[in-house]
C-alpha cells in the first residue's frame, strides 16, 4: 500500500472509527475533519501536539492524523511522545504533511510513524490508509 511504512498488524475496530486530527492549521484541520465526517468517521481536531495529551482519556482515538511542521512541537516529537505513552503507544499514526515523503521518511520511521500521506493531493490515499490501519470489524456499521 503506498505510504505505508510499517508491517505491523493493526487491531480491528468497532465503528465509528475515531480520528484525532493534529495540526496547527486549524482551518485546514477542520476542512479535513469535514471530509472525514462525511466518510462516517468521528473526528476531533487537536491544535498542536501537546493538546493531544490534554484531551479526555475517554476520547482516545483509533487513528492519529499528524502534521509534521508545527511550531511548538513538530510531528516527530509528538509521535515519539505518543509512542512512549500508555494511552497512544499502539495507536496508528499517519503523517499528513505538505513535505515530500522522502524528506520525512527517515525521521518518521525513527519516531514510529506508521504511514505517510501528502497534503494537497487527492484525499483518497489518506482514506485508504485510515481504512488499512483501523480496519472495521466485518458486519458492524456503527449505525444504530
Amino acid at each position: 500500500m503506498p505510504g505505508l511504512w510499517t508491517d505491523r498488524l493493526f487491531d480491528r475496530v468497532s465503528p465509528p472509527v475515531v480520528v484525532f486530527n493534529l495540526d496547527d492549521d486549524i482551518a485546514g484541520a477542520q476542512a479535513l475533519s469535514t471530509v472525514l465526517v462525511i466518510e462516517a468517521y468521528r473526528t476531533t481536531v487537536v491544535d498542536g501536539g501537546q493538546a493531544a495529551f490534554e484531551t479526555p482519556a475517554a476520547s482516545t482515538p483509533h487513528v492519529v492524523v499528524l502534521d509534521i511542521e508545527m511550531p511548538e512541537c513538530d510531528g516527530y516529537a509528538v509521535a515519539a511522545a505518543m509512542r512512549g505513552s500508555g494511552r497512544f503507544g499502539s495507536t496508528p499514526i499517519i503523517a499528513y504533511t505538505s513535505l515530500a515523503e522522502a524528506d520525512v521518511m527517515e525521521r518518521g520511521k525513527q519516531a514510529q510513524i506508521d504511514a505517510f500521506c501528502r497534503k494537497g493531493t487527492s484525499i483518497r490515499p489518506l482514506l485508504d490508509l485510515i481504512e488499512h490501519v483501523a480496519p472495521i470489524i466485518q458486519g458492524l456499521t456503527g449505525e444504530g
